[in-house]
């Protein structure tokens, strides 16, 4: 996936940085639900949060190496 950090990788990066946002923004949310939907909710959006943080880190490192 190395492609010397162009434009794609910022465009990339700028992306899973607002899916980032949306995905907090989604979890603030989510505390209004009953406590058995948003328990589920927020492991699922931790899930997302989790894979969005990695895939930020390997551009990173990309536009580093």
């Amino acid at each position: 996936m190395r492609n010397g950090g162009g434009p794609v990788a910022e465009s990339q990066l700028s992306e899973l940085r607002n899916m980032r946002i949306l995905l907090e923004q989604a979890r603030l949310h989510a505390r209004d639900l009953a406590y058995h939907r948003r328990a589920r909710l927020e492991a699922a959006i931790g899930r997302a949060l989790e894979e969005v943080d990695g895939q930020i880190e390997e551009l990173r490192a990309d536009r580093r190496g």
